[in-house]
Formats: structure tokens, C-alpha cells, sequence
């Protein structure tokens, strides 16, 4: 049997579209993660537009600067202080009734930039009035309209926002069930208090670029493709079919070997990813809590936990995806309508406008383009009503994948070896 699977390992790199495809990807993928780097922009305290490693290094050491528990007390202090500083030359009245861009306009034109970086550097005051924000609001505007004493406390802030973001139901897309509703608020209310706050940039890069997996995927689909059709093809399915384990082992070896090279290219494509996000954007800040990202994330995550669950559905996708080749290629003759059909699924999908249709868009991110995203998998409330049982978007992707895996691999062996030789 292990001989047979090498033979069929062989046979499936020694094709030429395999090895220029995965060459293409992996070069791909080093292109983009090098521009990724490269491309990184933010401003110095001094308004300077930095950029690269001076831009990784501007946003660590300015997350830093606000790095630790956010007790209860500490965001109170927190508030009132920029409440002083944001108003001591501006009226609370005047910045609440303007629009976002006149009111960021007055603190740059009346603030020099040191208390500019203060008021908006680092994206820290933005996260931190996310909790009482609605309408996308600037910092600034928030502050005025809560004053230096919210009466709403922060944590209790962040649940009604849990509260308001399901009563909103996807901007009107979507009505929650109880079921739903009683699942969120439980999932929100197991996240432990206080929070804590610090840099993930390395985590948060992983999660912003493991949808470039997609690759991955279609140069698993371009390898596979003619595992049974290119059999069909060349006409030697007769001599394998009539061969003494060519409805066994065979075809056994076949599905062991393409799992292989699934899980070669899908672990090289991944190392470049994560390896390149760590590297430059750095390892640290893995156990700090999935809030960092948003506020209103209900998980109980760390973010190297909310990386790693991402990496693993990006894996089980692949795998889901070679299986559904098998199945393609134990039934179409035509590689090129099978590799159709994969980049179909795998790329084209991510280009279907939803509408504003909460169950085409619940469809549209279970495929990996649209679904391989953050916000989609942690805090937009992507939730699957199964009669009783409700799953969250996770959840419902690994159950997706896992059953394309279960199904079409047995469902492959099964229309191979009942393949009528011409």
C-alpha cells in the first residue's frame, strides 16, 4: 500500500500544471506578504507618514503605551482625561453637533501634534469609545456626548451593544430567534472581566491574510483534478479497473496520496503566511483577548487562539475542496470543467454581491474568500439556526467541510469503481 501511494504521489507532481501551479502560488503568496509588509502605513506623532517596519514598530510601541488591564477604575481615569484634554480648548456642544470630518478637522486645526497623536494615535481611544459608540462616530464626538462620567460603565456598555447589535440584525438582513439571541448573550457573557489591552499585530495579520489560503486550495484543485479523469482520459481505467486491486487499494492509494499532497501544499502556503505575519509584525500579544480586535466580539478567545482557529478551517477548507475534486474527477472526463467548477467555488463566490440578503449573505461566507475574514468569524454575529440547535459561523464551516470530506471521498471510490469502461 505505501508503495502504491508514493507511485501515485509521484504521478501527481510529476505533472507539469502541478509543479508551475504550486510554483506560481508560492511565489504569490511571497509577493504579497513581502507587499503586505511594505505597504503598512501610519502616522508618527509628528504626523509623519511612516511606512514598512517603521510603521510595525510606530503601532506596537503606541499600543504599548496603553498595554494592561482595563479594570473598571482605569477606563473611568481613562475617560475623564481625555474628556479634559479633548475639551480644553474646544466646546463639548459645538464638536457633538458636527459632522465626523469637521470635527476631526477642529482638533487638527486647534490641537498641535502632540495632542493630536493623544487624541487619535494608535487607534487605542477609538477602540476604547467603541464600546459607547453607534453611527460610526469619531472618538472625540463620543467623548462629548458621554461627558467625563459616563452613566453607562464600560462593561455594561459593551453588553448593551450586544444587546443593540442584535436588535439591528445585520442592518435589518436579518431577524435573530431567541434561540439565537439567548446563544450570543451567553457566548458574550462567558468573556472574561477585566479585558486586557496590548499589541497582536503578528495574530491580527494572520487573521487579515489566511484568505490568500484560497490559493492554496486552487493549486490543490489544478493537482487533483485528473486524479481519476486524467485516467479516463488517457484510457487506462480500463487496466486499472480490471488489474487485481484496482477497486481497492488503488484507489485507496489515490485518496492517502492526494490527502498528502493537499496537506503539503496547504502547510507550505501557511508557514509563509503565518511565518512572514509573525516575523515581521511580531509573536507577542497572543494571549491577549479576541476584543482587541472589536469590542463587541463575544468569543472568549486569545487572539493565537482566534489565529489558530482560522489556520485550522483554512486547512479543513482545502481538504473539503480536494475531496469535492475527487468526486468532480471520478465522474467528469473534462479536467478543465472540474477546474472550472473548483475556481468557481473557491474565488467567484467572494464576487456575489449579497444585496442586503441576510440568507445569500449566511451562504456566501461559508465559502473561503467571504468566510476566511475576521469581523465575519468573530464579531458580525454570524449565526445558523439548525431547528434547536444554533451554531455560530465556525462552527457551521467545519461542519460544511467536515461533511464534503465524509461524503465525497467515499462517494468518489464508489463512482470510480463503478465506472463503465468505454
Amino acid at each position: 500500500m505505501f508503495d502504491l501511494v508514493k507511485f501515485e504521489l509521484k504521478k501527481i507532481i510529476a505533472r507539469p500544471s502541478t509543479r508551475y501551479t504550486c510554483l506560481a502560488v508560492v511565489l504569490a503568496l511571497c509577493a504579497i506578504m513581502t507587499l503586505n509588509v511594505l505597504q503598512t502605513k501610519t502616522t508618527s506623532n509628528t504626523e509623519e507618514i511612516l511606512s514598512g517596519f517603521d510603521a510595525i514598530h510606530q503601532r506596537q510601541a503606541a499600543a504599548e503605551e496603553h498595554a494592561g488591564v482595563l479594570s473598571g477604575d482605569r477606563v473611568a481615569e481613562e475617560v475623564a482625561a481625555y474628556y479634559d484634554l479633548a475639551f480644553s480648548e474646544l466646546d463639548p456642544s459645538e464638536i457633538a453637533s458636527m459632522s465626523n470630518a469637521a470635527a476631526y478637522d477642529a482638533v487638527s486645526l486647534t490641537y498641535d501634534d502632540e495632542t493630536w497623536s493623544e487624541l487619535y494615535g494608535a487607534g487605542y481611544y477609538p477602540w476604547l469609545f467603541s464600546a459607547w459608540n453607534s453611527g460610526g462616530k469619531e472618538p472625540i464626538q463620543v467623548s462629548a456626548l458621554l461627558g467625563p462620567d459616563p452613566e453607562v460603565p464600560f462593561y455594561d456598555a459593551i453588553e448593551e451593544k450586544v444587546q443593540a447589535t442584535l436588535d439591528d440584525g445585520q442592518e435589518g438582513s436579518w431577524v435573530y430567534s431567541d434561540a439565537e439571541r439567548a446563544f450570543w448573550t451567553n457566548k458574550q457573557q462567558q468573556v472574561a472581566e477585566p479585558l486586557s489591552y496590548g499589541y497582536a499585530g503578528g495574530w491580527e495579520n494572520i487573521m487579515d491574510c489566511i484568505a490568500f489560503a484560497a490559493f492554496a486550495m486552487i493549486a490543490v484543485c489544478v493537482g487533483l483534478a485528473p486524479m481519476f479523469a486524467g485516467e479516463y482520459r488517457e484510457r487506462t481505467d480500463s487496466v486499472l479497473l480490471a488489474s487485481r486491486y484496482g477497486r481497492t487499494k488503488l484507489i485507496g492509494a489515490k485518496l492517502v496520496a492526494s490527502f498528502v499532497f493537499a496537506t503539503a501544499v496547504f502547510a507550505v502556503c501557511a508557514v509563509i503566511i503565518c511565518g512572514v505575519s509573525l516575523g515581521a509584525y511580531g509573536a507577542g500579544g497572543g494571549d491577549l483577548p479576541a476584543q482587541v480586535m472589536a469590542l463587541s466580539s463575544p468569543y472568549a478567545l486569545t487572539m493565537a487562539q482566534c489565529a489558530g482557529i482560522m489556520v485550522g478551517l483554512a486547512y479543513l477548507m482545502t481538504l473539503g475542496f480536494a475531496a469535492l475534486t475527487f468526486l468532480l474527477s471520478s465522474v467528469l472526463r473534462s479536467v478543465l470543467s472540474i477546474f472550472a467548477i473548483d475556481v468557481a467555488l473557491v474565488l467567484l463566490t467572494g464576487m456575489v454581491p449579497t444585496g442586503g440578503l441576510g440568507i445569500l449573505t449566511h451562504l456566501v461566507v461559508l465559502f473561503p474568500t467571504s468566510g476566511l475574514v475576521a469581523p465575519t468569524m468573530f464579531w458580525r454575529y454570524m449565526s445558523y439556526p439548525l431547528g434547536g440547535l444554533v451554531l455560530d459561523h465556525p462552527a457551521m464551516m467545519a461542519l460544511v467541510y467536515g461533511v464534503m470530506v465524509l461524503a465525497c471521498v467515499p462517494l468518489s471510490a464508489w463512482a470510480f469503481r463503478r465506472h463503465e469502461v468505454a
